[in-house]
């Protein structure tokens, strides 16, 4: 998820909501069923490409569509789509092989072998996607439910039996994910008339503007989504300039809202500028606006006009169109051949100063491109999963290492190059890598059974204070890995002992208790709505994950903020730890609810709740020095309470069954979920 930078939101100034929990469903699947490494890879890089990709393969994808988005009107949609790709060429050298490529955007590599034009050759594998920094995150797959699923199935039964495969796929293309659309944010030459917000044309009266090379060879229909609160609109579309040829003349009509429309277009052939001109007689200023333009579709009719059974189908097909009875979740398209983007060089790494034009290309220095794979992100996934390109698996087994012993065989994950940490075992990295990709063909699962079956991993932790002189970080595997847990799995199992963990999976994401007063980003009317029922302890990858304010106590024990991909968490020790789960009132529930099993376990005998709480926490028995300070604790409590309802009250959480025996128990579990031995991991 750190390295997806999975968030809930856009980031930037809004930090609006987008709805991409599709993607961890995905993500969690992969793992669970033990995808091969090489497929995992390839489906986030380039699902969309593979041969009738399904919706898992697109939704895969959002993986490089987790960038942030802009929506603070006056900014640059191309800017900040440039700044996503970018992002996308950082993220795969980062994640995937633990390589630090960012700096050569500006220059060649001071250390690694790497040129300046290496990175804008890579760039264009990822320089030719739909996605334009549009608020509504297009491209978008449409996941239909309900009665439209069925008008889905049943629309691609008739296209199947009454149309090419050529017309099958262009049209189930179209209303899976919406594309091949020209997004009016590309729009230029205006008269009167402006990007709305920088999100949608607007026109104006005796208003005009450009779209910029369009191919309109065999195109007979124009569909749009256009919004308009006023009748009396003329729009026309002209060839080559705002006085050529009108090729198209609409009456706009009124909406409720955004619709989408579809006219007949005069044929036409060969590549031309369409330039949209508008007047409106009731318009009674030059400013005000006629109406708004989301995206242009310059296509062929709907196929099979002469198969019997036509009309239903068309009426599905425009149905569907204008259905909003679907699960949206952004993905990766790439442009079709009229739409191909050109990649240049950024002398000194600004998108302003483009140089020569580059090719999609791998660095020279490192393995070819494998034969026949293709110059675009297919290709390149191609690339990074062959075997003769050793980076992929080596920094892939250095960060499960990670996870398990708490640093890397190579401690820098982010950087395996030559300013990075050099590995302590570089054989044992080799030989795992190899055996990874030969092997265990990719399995993660088998990788990892063979790392923690191992003699190495099943030491245990305790430390000599010899051995601890001579090897403070166990970089010789001397002993058994110990450190502290990650902010996820410290929260996660406090829910499981205390028995309130849900046991659901995937959906959207949920929000438990948070403090008031954490959201309060300008221009955004969001806010925090704690989650209800077993909603609220969802183990905490299900937490809903704002950029600008993300889960405190998870931030608090150094979880990613996810504007950009984080390879490697720094692990801190600070006061706020301490203090989140000491105070933080969502660990007082757990505290609450663990009290309360340990009741169920040991009856009233408190010095029997707490053994029995201790050994169903560690699986080992509680030391005498321990079980006497928790049982002085108790004690001191229950005097406390004892005194007074009040504070009784706050503890439990309820007016009623105010006991201070109970309440002290409670402060006994606070305690107990704060042991050193409990957040770490030995």
């Amino acid at each position: 998820m750190d390295l997806a930078r999975y968030a809930d939101t856009k980031g930037y100034e809004k930090d609006i909501y987008r709805s991409v929990w599709r993607y961890r469903d995905w993500l969690i699947k992969a793992f669970n069923e033990n995808k091969p490494y090489d497929k995992f890879l390839i489906e986030q890089m380039a699902g969309d490409l593979l041969p009738n990709p399904t919706d898992a393969q697109y939704i895969a994808t959002a993986f490089q569509r987790n960038t942030l988005t802009n929506d603070e009107g006056g900014t640059d949609n191309e800017e900040y789509r440039t700044a996503a790709v970018i992002d996308r060429v950082n993220t795969t050298w980062e994640a995937l092989m633990g390589t630090t490529f960012a700096c050569v955007q500006c220059h060649a590599h001071p250390y690694d072998p790497f040129k300046h034009e290496d990175y804008y050759r890579f760039m264009a594998f990822f320089n030719n996607t739909r996605d334009e920094d549009t608020f509504e995150d297009f491209p978008l797959l449409r996941e239909y439910r309900g009665g439209d699923s069925t008008k889905l199935e049943t629309l691609k039964q008739w296209l199947s039996q009454n149309t090419t495969s050529a017309e099958y796929n262009r049209v189930l293309r179209f209303l899976k994910t919406g594309q091949p659309v020209i997004n009016s944010v590309v729009t230029d030459q205006m008269t009167n008339s402006a990007l709305a917000d920088t999100k949608w044309l607007s026109l104006r009266n005796n208003s005009s503007c450009r779209i910029k090379k369009v191919d309109l060879s065999n195109k007979n229909e124009l569909m749009f989504r256009y919004s308009s609160g006023i009748d009396g609109g003329v729009w026309k579309l002209h060839l080559d300039s705002v006085k050529g040829p009108v090729f198209a003349t609409v009456a706009l009509k009124p909406t409720q809202g955004w619709q989408v429309a579809t006219i007949d277009i005069a044929p036409t052939v060969g590549v031309h500028d369409v330039w949209l001109s508008y007047q409106n007689a009731s318009l009674k200023t030059d400013d005000e606006n006629g109406a708004m333009f989301s995206w242009f579709y310059f296509k062929q009719p709907f196929p099979g006009a002469d198969k019997p059974g036509f009309d239903s189908a068309y009426k599905h097909y425009n149905e569907l169109i204008e259905s909003d009875n679907f699960i949206a979740t952004p993905i990766l398209v790439e442009n079709p051949s009229d739409l191909f983007r050109t990649t240049n060089i950024f002398e000194r790494g600004s998108w302003l100063s483009k140089g020569d034009a580059v090719q999609p290309g791998v660095p020279a220095v490192l393995n070819k491109m494998p034969v026949g794979a293709p110059k675009n992100r297919l290709g390149l996934a191609m690339w990074l999963t062959d075997k003769k390109n050793p980076l992929t698996a080596r920094t892939m087994v250095n960060r499960l290492w990670e996870q398990l012993f708490g640093i890397g065989i190579a401690e820098t994950l982010e950087d395996m190059g030559t300013q990075g940490v050099a590995p302590t075992h570089k054989e044992l990295l080799d030989h795992l890598a190899w055996k990874f990709m030969n092997d265990y063909k990719w399995s993660i699962k088998d990788l990892l059974k063979e790392i923690v079956m191992s003699a190495t991993y099943r030491q245990k932790s305790e430390v000599s204070d010899e051995l601890l002189h001579k090897d403070p970080n166990n970089r010789l595997y001397a002993r058994g890995p110990r450190v502290r847990l990650s902010a996820e799995q410290i929260r996660d199992q406090a829910l499981a002992i205390s028995n309130v963990l849900s046991n659901k999976m995937l959906g959207k994401s949920v929000m438990p208790f948070q403090p008031a007063g954490i959201w309060k980003s300008p221009y955004s009317g969001e806010q925090w709505k704690q989650s209800e029922g077993e909603d609220q302890y969802r183990r905490a990858v299900y937490t809903y994950w704002k950029r600008t304010a993300p889960y405190p106590s998870m931030i608090g024990f150094d979880a990613a903020m996810r504007d950009v991909c984080l390879p490697r968490r720094i692990r801190t020790n600070t006061p706020l730890q301490a203090l989140s789960t000491l105070n933080d009132f969502a660990y007082w529930d757990m505290a609450k609810h663990f009290a309360q099993r340990m009741n169920k376990m040991a009856g009233n005998d408190v010095k029997s709740q707490i053994q029995k709480g201790y050994q169903a926490m560690l699986y080992k028995p509680i030391a005498p020095g321990k079980l006497e300070t928790l049982m002085g604790l108790y004690n001191t409590s229950l005097q406390s309470f004892s005194k007074g309802s009040s504070d009784v009250q706050e503890i439990l959480g309820s007016k009623e069954n105010a006991d201070p025996k109970m309440a002290a128990m409670v402060v006994v579990a606070n305690a107990m979920l704060n042991l050193d031995e409990w957040l770490n991991k030995s």
